[in-house]
């Protein structure tokens, strides 16, 4: 028997945090959220959005825990990707994975920046689910991972690595893109701590930003509550979670030593290795390299909640309130409701970026974003067309006016 069955209907429902209606822009007519509910039923609608846990795996512990398993099975989700090695202007390098069909679509087509979580691959199971599932629906989208410095198979070049509130990276990234490719719409996903650097990179670049609209999965939105959290003496911290975000960064410092070590910052490698959780990592090394004063100053600056009311594109927020990594205790719903331009979608289930369902446990998160790209893709299209009409409108009125002033001149 699931919960499903114990628990009256209501506590499945998604529920949804915005501004009020008649503050909110209008998109197509309708009003951001409206429209919202309109294109994206199963997220929005509050008579179909819904999301049930499978029956076995109803906590987030368990989901969070299934998907760390699912980063091994490939074949679930078969994504091919075409590797490109970004340069940084200051050296350093990036891997940027583009994934398939990227020259069988429109050199016009929407164009998908996913920004990864820790440490996070292009092989994440969360990034092949929606990838795949974009792929399924036949959406001409062209989608590429940015992953952070020193991940996936690509050495770091300088002694910087990333933290979570780098966005020089994503920035360097995303004008090179807007470049090559002025005629795409540009669209941000960001996943857990990439949720964090793309809502901050967005808020930093408020009107300039070139991004049409964004979706943030589990973002842990103050960064600085979430470690302290993660910090704490508990066996989940001390022997998965924050053990395991811990031991992704001590890997990545030993795999790139040598270059990390002939920086000018005085490092300790020996303690860097022996670092027991985020904090004495952040202490040890990112604060010296990237010169913060503290681990406090780091996680406060680097967190995107102090840049939400700042945000001027469509973008919408998913978190589940049983997440054990981004707790419910730092979802910012003031600042949500204080921007119009924001909406946030919360599950009671759903653990962190897992949100599996059915017996066969299926993926539900793909399916409601590319319900919201689909949307935001629309309303852009809508929005260009009405533009074709208006100038054409205007350029026909034009016309008129030169002729009226053509047989005024000849009767003169």
């Amino acid at each position: 028997m699931g919960l499903s069955s114990l628990l009256p209907r209501s506590r499945f429902r998604v529920h949804l945090t915005h501004a009020a209606t008649e503050k909110q822009p209008l998109i197509n007519t309708n009003a951001f959220s409206e429209y919202v509910k309109e294109k994206c039923p199963t997220l929005a609608d509050p008579s179909k959005a819904f999301y049930y846990p499978p029956w076995y795996l109803p906590h987030g512990d368990m989901q969070t825990i299934y998907l760390y398993t699912q980063h091994f099975k490939p074949a679930g989700c078969p994504v091919e990707y075409e590797r490109q090695i970004f340069e940084f202007a200051d050296g350093g390098m990036a891997a940027a994975d583009w994934a398939y069909p990227r020259h069988s679509v429109a050199s016009d087509a929407p164009l998908i920046i996913l920004v990864p979580g820790v440490a996070g691959t292009s092989y994440d199971y969360y990034a092949r689910s929606f990838i795949h599932s974009i792929i399924q629906e036949g959406c001409e989208y062209q989608v590429v991972v940015l992953q952070s410095r020193g991940c996936n198979g690509v050495c770091l070049e300088t002694p910087k690595a990333f933290h979570g509130g780098m966005t020089s990276d994503l920035r360097e990234f995303v004008d090179y893109v807007s470049e090559k490719m002025p005629n795409a719409p540009l669209f941000g996903l960001g996943f857990s701590l990439g949720a964090n650097i793309l809502t901050k990179y967005i808020g930093e670049e408020g009107s300039s930003c070139k991004f049409l609209a964004a979706a943030s999965v589990c973002n842990p939105y103050d960064i600085d509550k979430t470690i302290e959290r993660m910090c704490m003496p508990t066996l989940k911290n001390r022997y998965l979670y924050a053990a395991e975000l811990t031991r992704s960064l001590v890997a990545l410092f030993a795999d790139n030593k040598k270059v990390i070590m002939a920086g000018n910052a005085e490092l300790d490698p020996n303690r860097i290795m022996e670092s027991r959780n985020i904090n004495e990592f952040n202490e040890l090394y990112t604060i010296k390299v990237f010169g913060y004063r503290s681990t406090k100053e780091l996680n406060v600056s680097g967190s995107c909640v102090n840049h939400l009311k700042n945000v001027k594109i469509p973008m919408l927020f998913i978190n589940a309130l049983d997440d054990p990594m981004c707790s419910q205790e730092t979802i910012p719903y003031g600042e949500i409701k204080s921007n119009p331009n924001l909406i946030l979608a919360c599950t009671q289930y759903g653990g962190h970026l897992a949100f599996f369902e059915g017996a066969m446990l299926s993926p539900w998160l793909p399916r409601q974003l590319s319900q919201f790209v689909r949307a935001m893709v629309e309303w852009k299209q809508a929005e260009c067309q009405q533009e074709s009409v208006v100038s054409a409108e205007q350029e026909r009125s034009s016309d008129k006016e030169m002729e009226a002033e053509l047989v005024q001149f000849r009767d003169f």
